[in-house]
Parts: structure tokens; sequence; C-alpha cells
């Protein structure tokens, strides 16, 4: 649009400008030097009306001669001719300019795309990778509590193993105890028989020595030799007695011993259980540790993905923002 109050003075002071600065005053150089207002069609109407007026009056005039207006005005044709070529140049530059601005944005718009998908990827990879880590850490919540729980049976074994190792050792003492019960009662029997046999011995010696006298006191004899039989049944009685005492003691020995044996046996297969737990607990620990490994080395891409995120995003920002100075620029 042509800019309000343009008159013809004003088409003539930008044309004396431009022709004082040694420029071509075409049309388009003079609506420049007008800042960019007035219409085309009224400036190039201003400016016949300028060369008609210029015209006749050189004419009135008459000092002005053919050639040098013939100079002039080949000038002035050479002059709008280069000025032609250059706005030509320019506008050819302007278009080729335009041209790799829109396969820039072409390109870059295939870029974004790409991006685009490569970040539903990556968001759906890290998504997988989040749901991951949330299985192990489930599981590893579950291999701690199974760990617990090994840990705890490993102590009631131990326990048990001390309940049994106490049991053991006072079964131990108990056969201890009745060896020397018995070695003792031997001891005081064999003793008891050497007394009895000494007694014996002497008594028989003496039932001799009577019997040479027996004509003199076969009635007391008599009687003694009544009581001596008494007093050998007693003997054989209390040896029967003292015999069926040791054989007692020998099947409580023996009981001891089936006893000490099958606590021994409890033993080994306790010591057997214990070992069992501490090799499940060890590889228990095993596999805590490896998935633990598991857990920091998925923390790890997860911390690449997100970084690998943020550039892609950060790309995409810097693309997006160059699509937008380029569509401004269209």
């Amino acid at each position: 649009m042509a800019r309000a109050g343009l008159s013809r003075l004003d088409v003539k002071r930008a044309r004396d400008s431009l022709l004082a600065q040694g420029h071509h005053p075409s049309i388009d150089a003079i609506r420049i030097a007008l800042g960019n207002t007035g219409s085309k069609t009224t400036i190039h109407r201003y400016l016949k009306e300028l060369e008609e007026e210029e015209g006749a009056a050189l004419n009135r005039a008459g000092s002005t001669s053919d050639a040098i207006l013939d100079l002039v005005g080949r000038l002035a044709a050479r002059l709008h001719e280069e000025a032609q070529a250059v706005v030509d140049q320019q506008a050819a530059a302007a278009t080729a300019q335009r041209q790799l601005v829109r396969a820039e944005v072409d390109k870059l718009a295939t870029d974004v795309v790409a991006l685009r998908a490569e970040l539903e990827q990556a968001q759906s990879t890290l998504a997988s990778v989040r749901a991951a880590h949330a299985d192990t850490q489930t599981a590893l919540q579950q291999r701690a509590i199974e760990a617990e729980r090994s840990a705890q049976q490993v102590q009631d074994l131990g326990t048990r193993l001390a309940e049994h190792e106490s049991f053991r050792r006072s079964l131990e003492d108990k056969l201890q105890h009745a060896h020397q019960s018995l070695e003792h009662f031997r001891n005081a029997s064999r003793e008891q028989r050497d007394q009895d046999a000494r007694r014996h011995e002497q008594q028989v010696q003496q039932l001799q020595a009577e019997a040479r006298q027996a004509n003199q006191t076969l009635i007391i004899k008599q009687g003694e030799i009544t009581q001596l039989n008494k007093d050998s049944a007693r003997l054989v009685a209390e040896l029967a007695a003292s015999g069926k005492r040791i054989r007692e003691l020998e099947t409580q020995a023996e009981q001891a011993r089936v006893n000490l044996n099958q606590a021994r046996v409890d033993q080994a297969r306790t010591e057997a259980e214990r070992d069992a737990l501490r090799s499940a607990a060890q590889q228990q620990a095993d596999e805590l540790a490896t998935e633990r490994a598991e857990r920091e080395r998925l923390a790890g891409e997860l911390a690449k993905g997100n970084a690998r995120l943020e550039a892609q995003q950060v790309l995409l920002t810097e693309y997006r923002a160059r699509l937008g100075l380029a569509d401004a620029a269209n």
C-alpha cells in the first residue's frame, strides 16, 4: 500500500538522493529509499511526470545537446540493465536459498519422524527396564526373606545340635558312671568272694581239726555242720544275687552303648543337615550377589537410556527451534 500523503516531491527527493549516490533510481530502489512504502504504480507515475517535466524543460531551455542527452539515456539504460542484473542475481540467490531451506526443512522433518520413533522405542525400552527392575526388586526381597528363613533354620539346627551334644555328653557321663559302678561292684564282689573263700577255707580247716576231735564232740560238731550248710546256702544265694546284679549292670551298660551309638548317629545326621543348610545358605548368598550385580547392571543401562533420552530430547528441541526459524523465514 502507498504511504499516506506520498507526493511527487517525495519521489523526486528520493530519486535525486539515489542519483547523487551513484545509484540507478529504479522504482524498487526509490520505494526502498522511501521506507518500503508507496505503491509502485504511484511511484512510476510520479517518475514519468518528473521525466516529462524535466524533458520539456530541457527542450525549452535548449542548453543540452543531443549527444549529451543520448549519453545520459544510454547511461541510464546501462545502469538500469546492471541494476536489473543485480536484482535477478539476488532473486536467483534468494530462490536457491529458499530451496536449500526447504530441503533442510524436509530433512529435519524426516529426522524428527525418526527421532520420534526412536524416542518411542527408548520409552518402551525404559518401561521394560523399569518393569524388569521392579521384578528384580521383588525377587531380591523374596531372596532376602528366604535367606533370613534359612539363617533361622541354621540357628534352630544349631540349637538342636547343641541339645544333641548335651544329651550325648550326658549319656557318656552316665555310661562312664555305669562302667565305674560296674567296676566297683566287680572289685567288691571279688573281694567278697576272696574273703568268703578264705573264711570258708578257715572253716574247712577248722572242720578238719574238729573232725579229728569228732569222737569227743560229735553232737556239737553235727550242729556246727548244719550251721555251715546254712551259711553255704546263704553264700550261694548271695553269689546268685551278685551274678544277677552283674548281668543287670551289663544290660544297662549295653543299653547305654546303644544309646551312645544312636546319639552319635543322630549327631552325624545333624551335622550332615547343618552342612547341607550351610551349602544352601551359601548358594542363596551367591544367587543374591548375582542378582545384586544384575540389578546394578540394569540400573546402569537405565541411566544410559535416560541420558540418551535427554540428549535426544535436547536434539529434538533444537530441531524444532530450527524448524520454527525456517518457517518464520518462509
